[in-house]
């Protein structure tokens, strides 16, 4: 009887995993959709970085540095590295730049930097630090494109790196409310329509609650 009883948990386990994964698959290519309509991401922008990647990773030491100097300078975000080793993490950053700017492209990285979403999820870095330390490192990118480039080459590959950039945020924006979702459909059991009914409900609260003291106070 335990035997059997192990072996349901395990293949319920195993259901949850495969439904985990398919769901994650689907989101990707949701937002990949959406980005290639919305901004025109394409492979092209892969390409204007590649064609001159020389230039650009002879700038990662640069970007990284300034990078966490700003996260390491900010009481908040510096408590991020009481638990995890800047230089490891500056190197990830490194690699990351690296092949962003090396022209990879194709399915393979969007799945990778589907997970990297998910790690700053993980590490419990809030959207809003996500989105801030973005545009700071394309602040620092156009900066330095300026500085090699004539004005309308560096907006074009300006144009392309931001795309990208957008694209990594996007899928860690989304991956907050992917995995809550996740969390309440799989581990607690409830089911996807079920969730949804009560995020409605729940939405619709909040949403008058702060269009009352939000737009229209009374104190």
């Amino acid at each position: 009887l335990l035997g059997g009883i192990f072996t349901l948990q395990k293949k319920v386990m195993e259901n949850l995993k495969q439904n985990l994964l398919e769901s994650a698959n689907q989101k990707l290519k949701e937002i990949l959709e959406n980005a290639r309509n919305l901004v025109g991401l394409s492979e092209n922008d892969f390409r204007v970085l590649a064609d001159r990647k020389e230039i650009l990773l002879s700038w990662t030491d640069e970007l990284a540095e300034d990078f966490y100097q700003t996260l390491l300078s900010y009481p908040k975000t510096a408590t991020v590295f009481e638990t995890v080793p800047v230089e490891k993490v500056k190197e990830k950053f490194k690699a990351w730049y690296r092949n962003l700017t090396s022209g990879g492209g194709g399915e393979g990285f969007y799945r990778q930097q589907f997970f990297i979403g998910l790690v700053h999820i993980y590490r419990r870095i809030d959207n809003n630090v996500m989105i801030f330390m973005a545009n700071n490192l394309k602040g620092n990118f156009l900066k330095k494109l300026f500085e090699h480039f004539e004005p309308d080459e560096a907006v074009y590959v300006f144009q392309a790196f931001s795309k990208l950039v957008d694209f990594v945020i996007a899928l860690t924006v989304e991956g907050y409310i992917f995995t809550i979702y996740q969390a309440l459909t799989d581990v607690a059991g409830l089911r996807p329509a079920l969730v949804e009914r009560m995020m409605k409900l729940q939405l619709e609260e909040i949403y008058n609650l702060f269009k009352r003291e939000f737009l229209h106070p009374t104190g």
